[in-house]
């Protein structure tokens, strides 16, 4: 192995190293010109990606997880930083947790932006501390969706209302 990179960040090292192995493996290749692309990996604290399947479930607070059957779950008393709570009806699979009747999701983050991968065909309705923020339509194979997009770093309960059949896959933060 000659260079290992792991998670965000260090992209200038990793173009340069790719770069020096083409030209060992053809010193007659002639690359492109060098990208200058900015490094926009936080450096302040944001939460870590949380994933909502079984196969790496964590910080689901309040219930005690089912594994590839419907349940109903509810919601704690209350959300610490970084975790999140289900209520309604939730099957949650290997890699996600898909919605059934009245299934919502609360997530108390901190970071700049919010994103969730989801599948499935329905609605995600989100609400921001209490406010009505928007309704996602999600339609087709797992894909990224900005939930929250801000210019600073923010905290705040996120209220997720889920149609039956759309499943959550993971929360990454910006």
């Amino acid at each position: 192995m000659r260079y290992e990179a792991f998670g965000e960040g260090q992209y200038g090292e990793t173009e340069t190293v790719i770069r020096r192995l083409l030209a060992d493996a053809n010193p007659a290749v002639e690359l492109p010109p060098a990208t200058n692309v900015p490094d926009l990996t936080p450096t302040e604290a944001t939460d870590p990606e949380t994933y909502l399947g079984y196969s790496r479930l964590q910080y689901l607070v309040g219930s005690t997880p089912v594994e590839g059957a419907p349940a109903e779950y509810a919601f704690p008393g209350s959300i610490a930083a970084g975790d999140y709570g289900l209520s309604g009806t939730w099957t949650i699979g290997s890699e996600e947790a898909t919605a059934g009747a009245d299934a919502r999701l609360e997530l108390d983050f901190q970071a700049d932006d919010v994103y969730l991968v989801l599948g499935g065909s329905g609605t995600l309705s989100l609400t921001l501390n209490g406010k009505a923020l928007t309704t996602i339509d999600v339609t087709g194979i797992p894909r990224l969706y900005t939930l929250v997009s801000g210019h600073s770093e923010q905290s705040g309960l996120l209220l997720l209302t889920v149609s039956p059949g759309v499943g959550p896959y993971d929360f990454t933060f910006g």
